[in-house]
């Protein structure tokens, strides 16, 4: 046995064994984010949209004391990640651990999630397949596939022939190339062409100019939402593709917080995602309330605040199934029957591969109130991952 295993079992024993009455009265729930470095907006809004659900709940799940412990992985950092979650369940003896923010960090995690039982709700990677890793791992956000699939049948239904994708050279972009391409040939359309970009491009131009080669009627792009997604965006503004005739699909990367920057040129641009923050409904505006209170009166929610927000729900609902007791499989059992009314809408989880059924929404970019929003014009509903291959 592992020095590290080892160390599990022990503090497992010592949780539940001798430390009864301390745990029941306090749960401890660890959340492993971006804090610093090119993507700490990530942890910025994780933590914000968890402070607000817990805040809102009293700081406690039913009779129990909620603690939130963070700790900053500093971006993709798969060594650290792991070493993180290993701290948090030794060490500080959390019941669940959420946050994560990337494929190889949320994989660093899972043989953690596996040995401790603790279960670990992945924050934001999208691809599809990573929650076969543990029977620990869940997911509060979405996968390229779920998105990039519903998009490509807009774009047939919308009478789209011909479409360049270009993603960011990784796992996600992996897949949001693979479920674009399938969707969009399966209905009759062609690829113009693809690229996937390195992580550390800063300079979209040459870029540019092989779409315009090209000649598609759209460009679909994914990129990390951050400084890549800016940048690529701004490209095709300046180069003029839009004027030329090509317009732009995208799924999270028009974040309403970097539409002011695009100025008019950003208006149309067609994107696919599981949240709009121009919803109505009674759970979105209860939702955005909270956030703005904890964060202040302009804070626009994105899909980091509502992915933390849901991660939070679904971590309370297994405190309460478990009685504030770390009981790993018990947790897991109760959220394999989940569903409930969310910011984003109607959503439940997927008993078989314990991946989020929900609707996604296509979406316009659009002037309103003298502001620029994604404004949702078609709903698909009840979506399930269709990159997850089921045994």
């Amino acid at each position: 046995m592992s020095k590290w295993k080892a160390s599990v079992l022990a503090a497992g024993c010592l949780m539940v064994c001798g430390m009864g009455v301390a745990s029941a009265a306090e749960v401890r729930v660890g959340v492993i984010a971006s804090f610093s470095g090119p993507y700490s907006h990530w942890g910025k809004y994780i933590q914000e949209a968890t402070e607000a659900y817990v805040a809102q709940h009293g700081g406690k799940a039913g009779a129990h004391t909620v603690k939130i412990i963070y700790k900053d992985v500093g971006g993709n950092n798969p060594a650290r990640a792991r070493q993180l979650a290993e701290e948090l369940v030794v060490r500080d003896q959390v019941q669940y651990i959420a946050g994560i923010e990337f494929t190889p960090t949320a994989l660093a995690v899972a043989d953690v999630a596996t040995q401790a039982r603790v279960p670990v709700i992945i924050n934001n990677s999208g691809t599809s397949g990573i929650l076969s890793r543990s029977p620990y791992l869940l997911r509060s956000g979405y996968t390229q596939w779920m998105v990039a699939t519903p998009l490509a049948k807009w774009t047939a239904e919308a009478g789209g022939k011909n479409v360049f994708l270009a993603a960011a050279d990784y796992a996600p972009g992996h897949d949001a190339i693979a479920a674009y391409r399938k969707s969009f040939v399966g209905a009759g359309g062609k690829i113009a062409g693809e690229m996937r970009v390195p992580l550390n491009t800063a300079d979209f131009s040459t870029y540019m100019q092989k779409v315009r080669e090209a000649r598609p009627d759209y460009v679909y792009m994914f990129m990390p939402v951050g400084p890549l997604s800016v940048a690529f965006i701004k490209a095709y503004v300046e180069r003029g593709l839009e004027k030329d005739g090509i317009k732009l699909l995208a799924t999270a990367e028009t974040e309403e917080s970097e539409l002011a920057g695009y100025g008019d040129a950003a208006s149309g641009i067609v994107t696919a995602l599981h949240y709009s923050a121009t919803s109505a409904t009674p759970a979105n505006q209860a939702f955005v309330a909270a956030l703005r209170k904890k964060a202040g009166a302009t804070r626009i929610p994105n899909v980091a605040s509502v992915s933390a927000w849901d991660s939070m729900h679904m971590i309370y609902q297994m405190i309460k199934a478990t009685d504030g007791k770390k009981d790993g499989p018990k947790a897991m059992a109760a959220i394999k029957t989940l569903a409930w009314e969310s910011p984003r809408g109607p959503v439940k989880v997927d008993p078989v591969t314990r991946e989020l059924v929900q609707n996604v929404y296509i979406r316009k970019v659009e002037k309103v109130d003298g502001a620029y929003v994604n404004k949702t014009f078609k709903t698909y509903e009840a979506i399930k991952d269709p990159g997850v291959k089921v045994e």
